[in-house]
Order: C-alpha cells, then sequence, then structure tokens
C-alpha cells in the first residue's frame, strides 16, 4: 500500500504536502496508516436535507459550429445574489456530458457534503469532452480520440465565457477547478496544467494515455508552484493505468511541484474509485489557505515615521505584498507605513501579459491584504515603455492601439475602482538629459507608444483612467525631473497636458539619490514650481544610496557585488541626508501628498548591496530613520530646508 498524502472522509488537506514524502521507503509507522475512503452511503440520497439541482442546457460552439449539450449541477439555494466558484468535471473516452450524472451520483455526493457542512457550495460542469459535431461516442469510441484534444479550445473559448454569462459565478482563475476520470482526467492535466492562469485547482483520477509525456506537462516550475493551489493526482493500485499517474508523481517531485497523490487500495477502473476522488477532491477545492495570526508588533524604540508625520503626508513603501514576505517584515509595514505602492504586479506585463489574459490574483492579493491592514494603495502604473508587451503595438494601427490602451486602462483601473486611493498613469516618458534646447520642448521618450499614438498617449491615459474611477488621484511619474533640462521639460509637458483638459492631480518625484549628490535646492525649487501649476507632489520611489553605482536606471547597475557592511560614517551622512531631505519635504507640506520607500530593508531593495533605505538587512532601524523622525520633532537648524 503506498501513499503520497493522506486523506480522511472527517479532515481537509489543506496545507499541499511535497509528493514523495510519503509513499517511497516509509518507515514502519508511515506502514501501519489507514487509507480511509469515504464514508458508507456518501453517494446515497439521504431523506431530509436540501438539494441541488440538475440540467442539461446547449451552448453555442463556435469552435465546433453547432449548439453543444453540457450538464450543470448547481448547489442547494443557489441564487443570482451570491456568486459561486466553478469545478469542471470531464468524463472518460465512452462518455458523455451524461456520464458522470449516470455513473456518478456526484449531486447526490455533493449535496451530502453540504449537509455535513464538508465542502463550500459550487456549480459543477459536466460537458461533452470530444470537440465534434457529432460528439456522440458511437460504436469505436478510441476513433474520436483527436476530438478530446481539441476540446481544450472549446472549454476555454466558449463554454467557460458561456457558463461565466449564463450562471452567477466568480470569473478568476481561483474560482475554478478542472478534474476529470481516465481520458477526463488526462485532458484535466494537460489542460490545466498549460493554463494556470485559468485553473488554480486541477484533479486527475486514474489519468489515461492522452495525458502528455510527464516532461511536458509543467514547463515553468516556478509558476507552478506559484499558482497551483491544488493539484491532485489519483488512481487505484489495481488500475491498469496506475503507470500514468506513477509517472506524472515521480515528475512533480523530481520537481518538487506541491500536490496530493493518492493511490487507493484495491481501486480499479471504475466509478467506486472515481465516486471517491470526487468526494475527497470537493472538500479540497476552493479553500483559502489558513490565515496566519496576525504578527506581533516590531519593538524597537523610539515613535513610528507614520505616526510622526499623520498631520504633514502619508508615508509609503514600496513592494508586492504579502507574497513571499515573513511575519516580520509584514509587521514592520503596517507598523510604520500607511500606504503601499505594488512594486511590479500592477504593471502591464505582469498583470495583463497578453491581449486575453489577466493576472490579477498577485494585485488582488495585496489591495486585500492592505484593506485588511487599514493601508491605502497607490497603483503603479498604467502606461510605461517598459513591461509593456508587443502585443498592444500589434498591426501598428492607431485606433486599435488607442482601443487596446483604453481597454487595458479601464479594466485595471475599473477592477480596481474605490480602493486604491490612486494611479501613476503614466510613467517615464521623458528623454533622459537633454540641453537648453531641448528644455524648451516636451522631449519625450521615443517609445512605442509615443511612435504609435504620438504625444496624445499621455492625454488619452490620463483621461481613461479618469473615467474608469473618476475618484482617483492621478499622477505623472518620473525621475531626474527634479533638476536640469529634464525638469524644464517636465514643466512643458504638465502645462500642455493642463491645457488639454487632462484630469491630472500631481506629479511624483521618484527620487533615487545617493550622498554626496543629493541635488537639495533644485529639489525644493521643483516642488515648487509644480505647486505653482496647481499639482500635488510625491516623492514615489525614495532610496539614498551610501556609495557605488547608482540604480540601474541611470547606468551603474544594481551594485549587487557591493555588499561591503557600511561605516558609521556612511551611515551618519545617508541619515544627514534623509534629514535635509524631509526637511524640504515638511516645508511643502501643503503641496506634498505622501513620501514613499522604494522597498521596505536593505535587503527588500533593487539596489542591494548600496544600503539604500531606513531599515537594515535584518529590520532594524538605521540612524536614517531616527534622523527623518527627527527632522519635524526635533529639527536642526544645520539641516533646514533651503529658503
Amino acid at each position: 500500500m503506498r501513499y503520497a498524502s493522506w486523506l480522511t472522509a472527517g479532515a481537509l488537506l489543506l496545507t499541499l504536502c511535497p509528493a514523495g514524502a510519503v509513499g517511497q521507503g516509509q518507515d514502519k509507522k508511515d506502514d501501519e496508516k489507514k487509507y480511509t475512503s469515504a464514508p458508507e452511503g456518501f453517494d446515497r440520497k439521504r431523506d431530509g436535507i436540501e438539494r441541488g439541482k440538475m440540467e442539461t442546457i446547449e451552448y453555442d460552439s463556435k469552435t465546433v459550429g453547432t449548439k453543444r449539450k453540457v450538464s450543470v449541477y448547481t448547489p442547494p439555494g443557489y441564487t443570482r445574489d451570491k456568486k459561486y466558484p466553478v469545478l469542471y468535471l470531464l468524463h472518460g473516452i465512452g462518455g458523455d456530458e451524461n456520464e458522470w450524472p449516470r455513473g456518478g451520483a456526484p449531486s447526490v455526493i455533493l449535496d451530502n457534503l453540504y449537509a455535513d457542512k464538508k465542502a463550500l457550495p459550487m456549480i459543477v460542469v459536466m460537458p461533452n469532452g470530444r470537440a465534434q459535431k457529432d460528439d456522440r461516442p458511437g460504436p469505436n469510441p478510441f476513433a474520436t480520440a483527436p476530438a478530446f484534444a481539441a476540446f481544450e479550445k472549446d472549454l476555454l473559448t466558449d463554454l467557460i465565457p458561456f457558463i461565466e454569462k449564463t450562471y452567477s459565478v466568480k470569473a478568476d482563475r481561483a474560482s475554478r477547478a478542472l478534474a476529470g476520470l481516465s481520458m477526463g482526467g488526462g485532458q484535466s492535466l494537460n489542460f490545466g496544467l498549460n493554463n494556470l492562469d485559468t485553473f488554480a485547482w486541477v484533479g486527475g483520477f486514474s489519468s489515461a494515455p492522452n495525458t502528455k509525456r510527464p516532461a511536458d506537462l509543467i514547463k515553468e516550475t516556478e509558476e507552478a508552484k506559484k499558482k497551483l493551489r491544488l493539484l491532485y493526482v489519483a488512481c487505484g493500485d489495481k488500475d491498469g493505468l496506475l503507470r500514468i499517474s506513477e509517472g506524472v508523481h515521480k515528475m512533480l517531485d523530481e520537481k518538487k511541484v506541491p500536490h496530493v497523490y493518492v493511490v487507493v487500495p484495491d481501486g480499479r477502473h471504475d466509478f467506486k474509485e472515481w465516486k471517491n476522488d470526487l468526494y475527497q477532491f470537493a472538500q479540497l477545492v476552493f479553500r483559502e489557505p489558513e490565515k496566519e495570526k496576525a504578527p506581533p508588533p516590531v519593538k524597537q524604540d523610539g515613535p513610528a515615521i507614520k505616526d510622526v508625520y499623520k498631520k504633514h503626508f502619508l508615508i509609503g513603501m514600496a513592494g508586492d505584498l504579502p507574497g513571499n514576505y515573513s511575519r516580520e517584515e509584514l509587521a514592520l509595514v503596517t507598523g510604520n507605513f500607511n500606504i503601499v505602492t505594488p512594486e511590479n504586479c500592477m504593471k502591464s506585463g505582469p498583470v495583463h501579459p497578453s491581449e486575453d489574459t489577466w493576472n490579477f490574483e498577485r494585485p488582488d492579493a495585496l489591495v486585500k491584504w492592505c484593506t485588511d491592514n487599514k493601508i491605502a494603495v497607490h497603483g503603479h502604473t498604467l502606461v510605461w515603455h517598459a513591461q509593456t508587451g508587443n502585443w498592444f503595438f500589434r498591426d501598428g494601427d492607431k485606433e486599435k492601439v488607442t482601443q487596446r490602451l483604453k481597454d487595458h486602462i479601464s479594466t485595471l483601473v475599473g477592477h480596481y475602482k474605490g480602493k486604491l486611493r490612486g494611479w501613476d498613469v503614466v510613467n517615464e516618458a521623458i528623454n533622459d538629459g537633454g540641453n537648453a534646447e531641448t528644455a524648451r520642448t516636451e522631449n519625450l521618450r521615443n517609445s512605442q507608444w509615443l511612435r504609435t499614438l504620438g504625444p496624445e498617449f499621455l492625454t488619452l491615459a490620463f483621461k481613461f483612467a479618469h473615467d474608469a474611477d473618476p475618484d482617483a488621484r492621478l499622477y505623472y511619474n518620473d525621475y531626474n525631473i527634479e533638476a536640469g533640462p529634464k525638469h524644464e521639460s517636465s514643466m512643458v509637458l504638465l502645462k500642455r497636458l493642463i491645457k488639454d483638459g487632462a484630469p491630472i492631480h500631481g506629479v511624483g518625484i521618484q527620487g533615487h539619490w545617493r550622498t554626496g549628490s543629493v541635488p537639495y535646492d533644485a529639489i525644493d525649487k521643483a516642488i515648487a514650481d509644480y505647486k505653482l501649476l496647481g499639482l500635488k507632489v510625491g516623492i514615489t520611489e525614495l532610496d539614498v544610496t551610501i556609495r557605488g553605482a547608482s540604480g540601474g536606471q541611470f547606468g551603474g547597475g544594481r551594485g549587487r557585488g557591493n555588499a561591503t557592511p557600511p561605516s558609521a560614517e556612511d551611515l551618519k551622512a545617508q541619515a544627514e541626508a534623509y534629514a535635509r531631505l524631509f526637511a524640504i519635504f515638511i516645508k511643502h507640506k501643503d503641496v506634498a501628498e505622501r513620501v514613499t520607500f522604494w522597498g521596505l530593508s536593505d535587503r527588500r531593495t533593487w539596489r542591494f548591496g548600496q544600503h539604500p533605505l531606513i531599515f537594515d538587512s535584518n529590520n532594524q532601524r538605521k540612524p536614517a530613520y531616527t534622523a527623518i523622525v527627527d527632522a519635524l520633532l526635533h529639527p536642526n537648524p544645520d539641516q533646514a530646508a533651503p529658503r
């Protein structure tokens, strides 16, 4: 008897264990464990409980070119006032949309689970997995095998949109599961693991040889580890197809992809086994991971920076929270900051990698975590020359690119309408450097946006963002715009945007500086200049490196080889720089809306090795932290802002 994960009738396996932890070379204690199947009567109708509804309906399949039938189960008490997750449940090679209802008793199993409060209410969709006009099994079902592969397109482009339009469902990957038996098990592994942006929960029951070669099932291991909520592989030990599941399990084990692997004792290729699989799988899907207890506050001497400046401006940090941040790090965030900027997950590349693909899971988690912890969120960024898919500019047609820009902004901003305080609408549109001649112009970067849409792409972006969320604070964001020709160009650009009626509220000075070369006077003047335009100002990506090359955007690399601990003199110089900067921000408190550090600590920074932030690599306050607090509570006349 072999097991890789144990499932009992009364317990839910909510944390996926690394497969292979049990099952190969297990000790005597593991050998003595008993596999517990579903309890007696789990698949028989009970009296006195609520029942769901099973119906057969039709949908238009553009893939096949005809109407197709699908069986749909809705749970007891189904109402359009609530949204439900969906399990797409696939049949074997000789079946059709009626195979599960006819032999697997899914409505009975689920009704009983709901009565016992062991599963979350879900809609179960049982399609015909044979994507061809004559989709009946026929006398030789094996002849229709190619149509099972063609079903992937029908499922993704026809059936799922139809279900999400017809029923009250949650239309996100975390609310979609895909599982099946035999041929359907192979389809589930093939389609599910190939479309992790669509499905977060995947199950293969006695998967058939249509399953791709194990080496081809998962191409991006890290993506699979990150996106899969559950991968369930099960087969009976007397099943002639056990070798298929064993091969998948071995591959997952080698790649260290967490999954549940179950070898059912005395299990054969029949509904006795598959009903048990459905009973177990249904209890696991759509469960939220257990929340950790709130992290203890990080005890550090002195007042918190966010509290000191609460009457002046917001104090923020950047990061894709909660992600892989430790409890201590998250406590550092909640204890010291009151606004967060997503570092990468809302940029168009990660969140909208192709025209028909949206990855909202990571930014959704960030917004929820911040909301739960009463921290504001400022979105970053809607339009940028980098991390933007080439698909935006496909065909080079101005009208089409404008529509794609509008759709991107409308969808992203609309998705978070009312949840975000504001957005960096356009990021880094002005060229670096410049001279007296370019200072009289906008000197825009020769990006694909400029080449395709012209300078009006900025105005359009602001208007699209405002239309999607009229209450959001909209910013233009850039680096080095506080000094020299680039500052003059920023004034030309901002004046034009205002004249064009762009709904712009503020300008973001990124603030990537280093000790010994911070342009204090220019920063002071730049903030005053933007104020004269009627704009608010944010210091949006603040960090001050101690030594060495500056950030990657200035051509000096990220200094990852320069991890020498800072000296006392280094830390003092950095503290003085931060104190002088905050004296300027305090002076302009009427126009300054927020000061955001670009990272959390010297371990969580894009300028690793250059010690740029106010917490060190061990999450301890540096002298710079104290200097910033003292800049307001105990100001030093020698570090006063320019006048």
